[in-house]
């Protein structure tokens, strides 16, 4: 049931998603002028981002760690051979054909899948969102930063 799950993922809606929240992340700016009010747009916009891509790059590590599994698994059986090569190549030749189950195929239009490159796929969202989360968290240290050179700024000023 998990290669079905994956085989009906909507690779051009994951594509999309990632398209959009890398947009949305390049637009979220670190405010160069620091203020109260700034600061807390900025915070409520980090924090709706950061979950949002949160969500989604949890489903991505999901599917990442299920075509790791199914692929080792395979890779991993025991096939007819006439030496440790040939029974490795066997493995191989399967994953890139690897049989569609019964149960996906309504919604997938073939008969067998390459399950590499369908590991391609999933591993392209589930790293453009890792990347995401580390801008943010980049995004957010540079706030924090910022936020506390304008403390250490009023603290030395002379007070009125």
């Amino acid at each position: 049931m998990v290669l079905h799950r994956l085989l009906l993922e909507d690779i051009n809606e994951w594509e999309r998603i990632c398209e959009k929240l890398n947009e949305q992340n390049n637009n979220l700016k670190v405010p160069l002028e620091n203020n109260t009010t700034t600061l807390h747009q900025f915070n409520m916009d980090l924090s709706d981002l950061f979950t949002e891509v949160n969500y989604y790059f949890g489903k991505a590590r999901r599917n990442k760690d299920a075509i790791s599994r199914i692929i080792e698994n395979v890779l991993k059986d025991l096939y007819k051979g006439q030496n440790d090569l040939a029974r490795k190549a066997a493995g191989i030749q399967l994953a890139q054909r690897y049989p569609v189950p019964d149960t996906a195929k309504p919604y997938y239009p073939e008969d067998f899948v390459n399950l590499f490159e369908l590991e391609d796929q999933i591993n392209a969202y589930y790293y453009a969102l890792d990347a995401a989360l580390k801008s943010l968290n980049h995004k957010a240290s540079a706030k924090i930063t910022n936020n506390s050179i304008l403390n250490i700024e009023r603290s030395l000023l002379p007070s009125s």
